[in-house]
């Protein structure tokens, strides 16, 4: 019996990493989180855990042979990460989840930090670096809102595409590196099977949706002086002017073959996406 942790197992790539973990055979799972009382997974077990509460990390850890890595929201991710894998003296391979063209990021960036942490460990590793996650229009706390209330989706893009991928893709991939041999040492780019720019997301989601949903393409300077004027911290604005200059470079639009080579089945499309989500996007009563 293989036991797995998954780190933020209420997040959108986690809870699909546990499911999908738990379909398999021979595999304990443990959900790993702040608040994971009400965790409604079949097959996993949660387990309180908090980055911030060392007391938490050594009971977590207990019995684990593979782990499923989340970067952590604190004020040094890399060293908290660090200091964690060092207590997972068990553990046989650790998946972490990136981004996208996290490679080509600077050295003192969080995300690189926390990549060579995980390489510089004792144990087999594997980096997956997703695209963009077609959830993020779909759930709350992302684009969704807009979508549904503004049908305004606000990002600058400087007009370049995204080959968005289905978080469902990602645990599949993240299950065959925690579970099988061969990924060890690997860094995969992570893609859906089309790149489609955000105008044509907006009228895509407007066709199904039943009202309308455009793109309004900022310049990435304006987008970045209105997070300052509502107050945003200087280190989230810095992080946004890398995730969109990687949009605006052309870095997201390529598409990779990976999680067919992986997992024997093709990438899902953004066809099938919006037709399992196709009512979350309806106005609500009273908006026109």
């Amino acid at each position: 019996m293989k036991t797995v942790l998954v780190t933020g197992v209420k997040g959108k790539t986690g809870r699909q990493v546990a499911a999908a973990l738990a379909r398999q055979s021979g595999v304990e799972v443990l959900g790993a989180g702040r608040n994971v009382a009400d965790l409604a997974l079949h097959g996993v077990r949660a387990v309180p855990f908090d980055w911030d509460d060392q007391a938490s990390w050594l009971d977590v850890l207990n019995g684990v042979s593979a782990i499923y890595l989340v970067k952590p929201k604190t004020p040094d991710p890399a060293s908290t990460v660090r200091s964690f894998l060092q207590l997972a003296g068990g553990v046989k391979r650790v998946v972490l989840l990136s981004e996208i063209g996290c490679e080509n990021r600077d050295d003192f960036t969080d995300e690189r930090k926390v990549e060579k942490a995980v390489k510089g460990m004792p144990f087999d590793w594997t980096i997956l670096r997703p695209n963009w996650f077609m959830q993020n229009f779909a759930e709350p706390n992302f684009y969704l809102e807009a979508i549904r209330d503004s049908g305004v989706l606000k990002v600058p893009t400087g007009g370049q595409p995204v080959s968005f991928i289905d978080t469902r893709d990602i645990a599949d991939v993240a299950v065959a590196a925690l579970i099988h041999s061969g990924h060890a040492g690997r860094a995969y780019t992570l893609t859906g099977p089309e790149a489609l720019t955000f105008a044509e997301v907006a009228t895509r989601i407007g066709e199904i949706a039943g009202h309308q949903v455009r793109h309004t393409d900022p310049p990435l300077a304006e987008y970045l002086a209105g997070l300052t004027v509502s107050g945003t911290a200087n280190s989230q604005i810095e992080y946004y002017q890398r995730i969109y200059s990687l949009i605006q470079n052309g870095q997201t639009a390529p598409v990779s073959a990976v999680v067919e080579k992986v997992t024997g089945h093709s990438p899902r499309s953004f066809s099938a996406f919006l037709e399992e989500n196709k009512n979350v996007w309806n106005r609500r009563p009273g908006l026109a």
